[in-house]
């Protein structure tokens, strides 16, 4: 897949982040497996984790613990889990690098489901079957995340 034809290069992509730095961003998911699944995705196409240098991984993976602390205080979980997957036999739907942030909270699924088998589960991201957001949603939910984050970092840590 190339940039022209990504989904997380897109423009309402770009526009939905609800926080930005060193060249990542954090959106919604459209497709959530629970309440505050969120993305963190490079704002260049990168599709793979080795294309990024020693200090980008480290920036990466920084800004995902931040927007994994602010997205587990404001959906007061429990606990998270993040999910990377790189190839079409790890899951991947989207040929751009991305990381999962799923705020967990205690009993949020059935004892015989599992969040894991969910996300391999979903279909390809332009699948007609696959559940996602409305557009009125998701843009609503992007624009609280974005007054939230602004909070969040402006509060004394």
């Amino acid at each position: 897949m190339n940039k022209k034809h990504c989904p997380f290069c897109s423009l309402d992509v770009q526009q939905s982040a609800f926080a930005n730095k060193s060249g990542f961003m954090a959106v919604p998911n459209h497709s959530p497996i629970l309440p505050g699944h969120a993305l963190i995705i490079p704002e260049q196409h990168i599709e793979s984790l080795y294309e990024l240098t020693d200090e980008q991984i480290g920036r990466f993976f920084t800004f995902a613990r931040v927007v994994t602390g602010f997205i587990t205080q404001l959906y007061d979980a429990d606990a998270y889990d993040w999910s990377l997957q790189e190839g079409e036999a790890a899951g991947q739907s989207v040929s751009h690098l991305h990381l999962h942030i799923i705020p967990r909270h205690t009993n949020d699924l059935k004892p015989d489901e599992d969040w894991y088998v969910k996300l391999q589960a979903s279909k390809a991201i332009d699948d007609s079957t696959r559940e996602i957001m409305d557009k009125l949603t998701y843009d609503r939910l992007s624009k609280r995340l974005k007054t939230d984050w602004l909070l969040y970092n402006s509060e004394d840590k």
